[in-house]
């Protein structure tokens, strides 16, 4: 009787391990049917160090049709603005938009001939060229770019160097 006993616990044994084993098996079998089948993990793509870098920034340009002022995201690579930022952002105002329904407002040939943050008010001196603008897109073109960043408060311009009659005080967001 105990002989018999034995038998079927090892019997019942027996089969609960080769119930196991199946379903052990059958699940990696459909796992591995379904990576081949219908589902392909790829790697994600590395960023490279120049991807980390990458910054935005809000220049404001024209609207072609509004004339109206409206902000144009970049991406940069934040290295180029560590050495003076208000330059870059200036220089890059003056080469124009990248978006084809927006125009730029600085005059063809304005040169940037310095820029420098006082306290919380930034001085821009920029060529002569700059007069030619019209209307004071030109100017808040440069004063609501440059103020997107958290020193700039308010921004004065000269032109080589010297105060005009009309530029007098310094400009704030508009």
């Amino acid at each position: 009787m105990k002989k018999l006993f034995i038998l079927k616990v090892i019997i019942i044994i027996t089969i609960i391990s080769i119930l196991a084993i199946l379903i052990v098996l059958n699940f990696s079998t459909e796992v591995v049917q379904n990576v081949d089948n219908e589902i392909v993990i790829e790697p994600e793509e590395e960023i490279s160090e120049e991807q980390m870098r990458q910054t935005t920034i809000i220049l404001y340009f024209e609207d072609k049709q509004s004339m109206e002022l409206v902000k144009e995201e970049r991406k940069v690579d934040a290295k180029d603005l560590i050495d003076n930022p208000y330059m870059y952002i200036v220089n890059l105002l003056i080469l124009g938009p990248t978006d084809e329904s927006l125009q730029n407002p600085i005059p063809d040939g304005t040169k940037l001939n310095k820029a420098e943050l006082n306290g919380d008010s930034l001085t821009v001196d920029l060529s002569s060229e700059f007069l030619n603008s019209s209307g004071t897109n030109a100017i808040y073109s440069i004063v609501n770019s440059l103020t997107e960043l958290k020193e700039v408060n308010s921004v004065k311009f000269l032109i080589n160097g010297e105060e005009q009659d009309n530029m007098k005080e310094a400009f704030v967001r508009k």
